[in-house]
């Protein structure tokens, strides 16, 4: 694969699956203690991979109530269900990401309980952290760092409190993920190179998703074709489609479909109905197309999201080529006071 470095995103991948006894440990001792809620508090990238993770719950548990806000508005506007009683759940890869060490500040203060999953230890989050789970990764594999964690906490969450019988099973058959995640790279390879090459002066993109995949399409939108890439997206959920950005539409829009495995692709297909009548620009992610370890459909719907990203990190990497445009250069994020 171009440009990618193999050994070190299984080091990533399998370090991160590794903290799972470190997160049992952790979740069993919030369970026996007592808890009210979890809410997942991010920013960016961080608040958009726990739209998923908050999507899976609410289709899952009669039990556990999951929030999911942004660190920033949250701070500001407070919230009715938090409470001393809380468990506030953070991500973040620098450290030092203001909204967040804030963000967490705030909740340790409270009486809430803060467990924070850090990809750069001794950082200043790492302060106001009761549970930190470190791992190292970067931007082109932090996302499965992140899910690694945020599903292994929630699962175990779900099997204390009786609703995931098929924990054990599951994590087992998760443990053995990163050379389909690698496979799947693969798979996508050349699509990927080939899309890029064609997109290479595309000034618009249209990313669609719903369900598990509605934060991804939020974020390879907004954290990748527009931060780091600098091309002028628009995410939109499947659902809302119809209801206005349908009329942008012409012949020549490019539509990026993710595909997952949950309960909405009935609307991802009338999407795409729809595009196929308009448009000669469609390119489709489809986690249904990998191969995974798993042996139950329902464990595939929960790692679509980490799945849907390890794909699309191929068409980043090779648009970061074409467009001869790096994916860690930035104008303004971190540049300047804002």
């Amino acid at each position: 694969m171009f440009n990618f470095d193999v050994p070190r995103y299984e080091k990533v991948v399998n370090d991160a699956i590794a903290l799972r006894p470190q997160i049992e440990q952790a979740v069993d001792e919030i369970c026996k203690q007592g808890y009210k809620n979890l809410f997942f508090i991010g920013c960016g990238g961080t608040y958009a991979h726990s739209l998923p993770m908050k999507y899976w719950m609410e289709t899952t548990s009669q039990k556990i109530s999951v929030y999911s806000v942004i660190a920033a508005e949250f701070m500001l506007m407070g919230h009715k269900a938090f409470s001393k009683d809380s468990v506030c759940i953070f991500s973040t890869r620098s450290g030092n990401t203001k909204e967040i060490v804030a963000a967490a500040k705030f909740c340790k203060e409270a009486g809430a309980r803060t467990l924070v999953y850090v990809s750069n230890d001794d950082t200043p989050v790492c302060e106001y952290a009761d549970y930190k789970f470190f791992s190292f990764a970067e931007d082109d594999c932090l996302c499965e760092a992140i899910y690694t964690y945020t599903i292994t906490l929630l699962a175990r969450f779900l099997k204390n409190a009786g609703e995931f019988d098929g924990y054990d099973q599951f994590m087992e058959q998760y443990s053995q993920i990163t050379p389909y995640l690698l496979q799947a790279k693969e798979q996508y390879e050349e699509r990927c190179a080939a899309m890029a090459a064609h997109h290479k002066g595309t000034d618009y993109h249209m990313v669609i998703g719903s369900g598990m995949l509605w934060g991804e399409a939020y974020d390879y939108a907004m954290c990748i074709l527009e931060e780091m890439q600098w091309i002028k997206t628009k995410s939109i959920h499947a659902a809302e489609f119809f209801h206005g950005t349908l009329e942008l539409v012409e012949k020549d829009t490019s539509l990026i479909l993710f595909y997952g495995e949950d309960e909405t692709r009935p609307l991802m297909d009338r999407v795409l109905a729809f595009a196929k009548k308009i448009t000669n620009e469609i390119n489709i992610f489809d986690t249904k197309e990998v191969a995974l370890p798993f042996t139950d459909p329902l464990y595939r719907k929960i790692v679509s999201p980490m799945v849907l990203y390890a794909i699309t990190e191929r068409l980043s990497c090779h648009l970061e080529k074409e467009r001869n445009h790096p994916l860690t250069v930035r104008r303004y994020y971190r540049q300047m006071e804002y």
